[in-house]
Order: C-alpha cells, then structure tokens, then sequence
C-alpha cells in the first residue's frame, strides 16, 4: 500500500515538471484578433509613411534647382548680340535672296562669279571728291545689329534689375543710384556723344570707303577668331587712350574725360554719358586703329563686333553684378564691378573689356579688395 501510494505521488511530480516545461516551451497563444489589430496598425503606418510628402520633397527640389540656374538665363543675351548678322546668313532669310544684288556687290546682276560679293556703289553717286560711294546696305544693317542686340540687352538687364530672374546684389555698398528708368533710358540714348556720334562715324567711314576692302566684302559669315583680335586690339588702344587722358594733362582730363567720372557710382544708363571729346579720343580712334590693324574681316564680323563691343561697354557700367562675373574675372575679362573700381577709385582698371592691360602694368586692382568696405561681399 505504501509502496503503491509512493509511486503515484512520483508520477504525479513527473507530470507536473513535463506541464511546466512544456508550459515554458510553448507560450501561451496570443489573442488572434490583438494580433490581426496590430498587423492592420502597422499596414496603416506603411502606407501613411509611404504618403508622406515625397512628392512636394521633389518638386522642392526641382524648384531649387530651377532657381539656381534661372539668373545664368542671362548667358544668352551674349548670342543675342550677334542676332542680325547670325539671321541674315540663314539659309530661309539669306541675305542675297532679301536684299538686290546690286546693293551688296560692285559687279552687279549679270555678272558670272557670283562668289565677289564686295559691297555695292550707292546708285546716288559713284564719286565724290574722288572718293567712291559705297551703297549704305552694310552700314544700315551695321547700325541695325548694334541696335537689335542692345534692345536684348534691355530687355535682359530690366528682367535681372527687378529680381524676376534671381536676387540681385549692388555692386557698392552704399546701394545702387536709384532712378526714373524711363526717363534714364532716354537719356542713354540720346547721348551726343554716344550712340549718336558713333553712327556719325560709322557713316562717314563706310559711305566714303575708308575701310579696308575686305570690310565691304558679304562672303562668308561671322570670322569669330577676327571679332576676337578686334576686341582685343580695341580695348588695347581704349586702355592706352584711356591712360592718356587721365594723367597727360589736368586740361585734356577736365574737357575730355571728366563729364564721365562725374559718376562715382555708376548705373548701366551711364556708359556713353560722357564728352564729345572723350568719345572721339577714347572709341573713335581706337575704332579707326582697329580696322587697320585686322584688315581681313567681313561685312558679317565687323557687324558682330560692332554690336558685341558697344553692348560689353554698356554692361560694365551695370550698379547690379552679373551671375558670370565669378568666371569672368579667373580670365581677366572685364565686368561691372571690375569697372566700379575704376569709377570709385579713379586711379586703377583702365580697361574696360579686358583686365590683362592693367595686369601687365600693374594698375589692376580687384574688386575682392575692398569687399565689406566700399563695394559688397561677393560682386
């Protein structure tokens, strides 16, 4: 009996330790529907993650990026400049099927090489005082790109002025001149010594023929390494005359020059704001040299000259800095804070399209000197 109830008691431990173990070994089920409302819960914070703004996340960035470049828009008011003499030689629009033979070659309808296409005699009058008249079809396009390419301009700088394409930032720190624009873009071009003075010149060079020859040849299209070298040769010789004015003698500065320094913190409207004098010495002349030093171009790259010079003048005068300025400056070309300098400070950057004159002689200063100071961080 002892022995029997022994042996019960030591099966019924035996099965408690198994229960236990088995107990540890296989936890209790959980609650299907506590785990269904946790598998919805998480499916639901997937898919709220998952609408989480990717898509304003992108389109912010997109507009960043769009930003950024908006302001470098104005790199194509360059090309622009070249917009007449680049249209006139388009295969739709060429300029010998626009405009009558005779208008823009000696020999004249009938004529077998048709390759000679040196500019035409102005029906008017062949001579006068010994001197052929040439037709003024090349002058009037000539007058017409500087025109068309400076109304680009216009056009460029009103949209940069006014923040539509990017914040501006004025070159000097006491702030840009604050004007009537209307009334200042009257005033730019109605200058006598500017716009006015230059057509004077163009038209007494052209009609009386006192161009190389191959400035009144039509062949060909724009010679870029040619309006390059004019670039070149003309701000070298501005520079000099330039020079000249400012330390030959305090009476030619005084009726020459001076009229322009009157403006300490120049604005874009005041880059042929100047003398009659200072215009004559310091454009036509090296405008004259030029022609004679590169004596191979065409009617086509005199144009895109022209127009890229007298629009590069008017931009170095800007109060607001260009997005490529940056770039310009690491190959010494000229930009309107480089330009301020010389304005500011009277004694430094006599060049105007290209720094490296003033490098070579050391009359070059940056305008990164006096950032902070007198002219803002960053122009």
């Amino acid at each position: 009996m002892t022995a029997t109830t022994t042996g019960g008691a030591r099966r019924r431990r035996s099965s408690e330790v198994v229960a236990a173990a088995e107990k540890e070994s296989y936890p209790a089920a959980v609650d299907d529907s506590s785990c269904s409302d946790s598998t919805a819960s998480s499916t639901d914070e997937k898919q709220s993650l998952s609408q989480m703004p990717h898509q304003p996340r992108r389109s912010l960035s997109l507009q960043s990026i769009s930003q950024s470049l908006l302001p470098w828009l104005g790199l194509s008011v360059w090309p622009c400049m070249l917009a007449l003499p680049l249209f006139l030689n388009t295969q739709r629009f060429h300029y010998s099927t626009t405009f009558p033979r005779g208008w823009w070659t000696l020999r004249g309808e009938h004529w077998l090489d048709k390759s000679l296409e040196e500019g035409g005699i102005w029906e008017y009058g062949t001579e006068l005082y010994g001197k052929t008249l040439r037709h003024p079809l090349g002058l009037s396009l000539g007058i017409s790109a500087v025109a068309v390419g400076h109304v680009f301009l216009l056009i460029y700088f009103r949209l940069h002025q006014q923040q539509y394409l990017g914040k501006t930032t004025s070159i000097q720190s006491r702030g840009a001149v604050q004007y009537v624009y209307s009334d200042a873009l009257k005033n730019h071009l109605c200058q006598p010594g500017g716009f006015l003075l230059l057509g004077l010149y163009l038209t007494i060079t052209w009609v009386f023929d006192l161009l190389p020859h191959s400035y009144y040849s039509f062949s060909g299209g724009i010679q870029y390494k040619q309006v390059a070298m004019c670039l070149v040769c003309q701000d070298f010789v501005q520079f000099l005359m330039h020079k000249v004015e400012h330390v030959a003698h305090p009476k030619m500065y005084k009726i020459s020059h001076k009229p322009h320094h009157k403006f300490t913190n120049p604005k874009l409207f005041d880059a042929f704001d100047g003398s009659v004098p200072d215009t004559a010495i310091m454009i036509l002349v090296p405008l004259f040299v030029t022609a004679h030093v590169v004596r191979d171009c065409n009617v086509w790259t005199y144009m895109a000259f022209g127009s890229s010079y007298a629009n590069w003048l008017t931009l170095i005068h800007s109060e607001v800095a260009f997005p490529w300025e940056g770039v310009f400056r690491k190959f010494g070309l000229g930009t309107s804070a480089d330009h301020h300098v010389h304005h500011k400070f009277f004694k430094y950057n006599f060049g105007h399209l290209f720094m490296w004159f003033d490098m070579l002689t050391g009359t070059y200063r940056s305008p990164s000197a006096v950032w902070g100071k007198e002219f803002n961080v960053g122009v």
